[in-house]
């Protein structure tokens, strides 16, 4: 017995269509559709059974995805009867506590393998809360071992939580694995078993020592008709038939110590750029903890060298943000003292005081005769402009612009 889940969605109806017909395009197998089960809802027709799920998911406005989708599948030899099937379903729902909750079960018999579809909805019926889906693969992988010993049926263990169980199970690629593939990237190979990386990790690590290179590791690959890619933020080992990641080869210390940092790697690390400044790779605590390895100084060494970096980085944290402050005040002086910065409002005078503008031009005509004035004549450094330029002016108090 094998519990596969199947990710969530918001459309009950596309998902109740899917366990009927298969997928859109396609032409269902004549045989799909062996029973129907329902569980807490009050029909057996997929869409009515859809639309009640549908209304009942709206009881919470917070969850999203609340179609759930949970499949159990039998070996090939073995033959469950239907209401051997129906019973384990029920089962299961109970013990991952959904059995108040709405399910359509649906057996098919459209494979050489006894299997049936569960179309859950997560939001509970009467109390509109959303049963929370954690850890649901662990769960019900839990559940599958517990229920195969019951009824006597052969348990497959998951590879994630039996790795004892599996590790000598290669693994599979995954559906987005399969998805690149399909165009054109070299994603569609499985990945080692855990004993065969161990096994051949062993006899590479033995073709190595501390004076080993990383082109040395490269070169044992070859001749065994593997090659070191890079995949994501790691490396793998492998050919067009399989691979497994380098990591997983439990290589001696030597060796682990080069993979971290290939040729490529060590490159691109110390590769100037504007944006990057070099790091050092050692500072003077892992000098002092080299030196008090080989006894060469104490442990109170040690510790003063750390509290020497401790304040010296708190120093240039505080020294940063010092000349941050001042880069900001030095700016804030600038703008203020430059026309480029927005004309400071003028508080607001007193309605009771004000007077029409008619008024004071009339009791200060000067003013503003001299102020055009100013306006109109050319700065001391004007060069006159060609007849095809054009020159725009903004009278303003004492400001020209061009």
């Amino acid at each position: 017995m094998l519990a596969s889940i199947a990710p969530a969605t918001n459309d009950f109806h596309a998902l109740a269509r899917y366990l009927v017909h298969g997928k859109p395009g396609t032409t269902p197998h004549p045989e799909r559709v062996a029973w129907i089960l329902p569980h807490n809802i009050p029909t057996d027709d997929p869409e009515r059974a859809a639309r009640i799920m549908q209304a009942t998911a709206g009881l919470s406005a917070r969850t999203r995805k609340a179609a759930y989708h949970l499949m159990i599948a039998w070996h090939e030899k073995e033959r469950p009867t239907p209401e051997q099937m129906q019973d384990i379903a029920f089962k299961t729902l109970a013990m991952a506590g959904l059995g108040e909750h709405q399910a359509l079960i649906m057996g098919h018999d459209d494979r050489p393998h006894r299997h049936l579809h569960m179309l859950i909805n997560r939001v509970h019926p009467e109390t509109g809360k959303a049963w929370h889906q954690a850890h649901d693969y662990a769960r019900f992988d839990a559940i599958m071992r517990e229920l195969s010993e019951t009824h006597g049926f052969l348990y497959a263990p998951a590879h994630a939580y039996n790795p004892e169980q599996t590790k000598h199970r290669r693994k599979k690629p995954n559906s987005r694995a399969t998805y690149a593939a399909k165009r054109g990237a070299p994603t569609n190979r499985p990945q080692w078993s855990r004993d065969e990386a161990e096994v051949y990790g062993a006899r590479v690590s033995d073709g190595i020592d501390a004076g080993s290179s990383w082109e040395d590791l490269e070169d044992l690959f070859a001749r065994d008709g593997y090659a070191l890619e890079p995949k994501a933020s790691g490396w793998i080992v492998g050919n067009a038939n399989g691979y497994t990641k380098l990591s997983a080869l439990r290589l001696q210390r030597s060796a682990k110590s080069m993979s971290r940092f290939p040729a490529a790697a060590i490159a691109s690390l110390f590769k100037p750029t504007p944006e990057r400044r070099h790091i050092p790779l050692v500072d003077a605590v892992d000098i002092a903890k080299g030196l008090a390895a080989w006894g060469l100084i104490s442990k109170d060494d040690v510790r003063t060298a750390i509290s020497e970096t401790i304040e010296g980085r708190q120093e240039r944290r505080r020294l940063k943000e010092s000349a941050a402050m001042l880069d900001k005040l030095i700016k804030t002086h600038l703008l203020a003292s430059t026309s480029m910065t927005a004309p400071r409002p003028s508080p607001s005078p007193d309605p009771a005081n004000k007077r029409p503008a008619a008024t004071r031009r009339q009791r200060h005509p000067s003013r503003a005769t001299h102020r055009l004035r100013i306006a109109l004549s050319p700065p001391p450094d004007f060069t006159p402009f060609s007849a095809t330029s054009s020159t725009s002016y903004r009278l303003k108090s004492h400001k020209i612009d061009r």
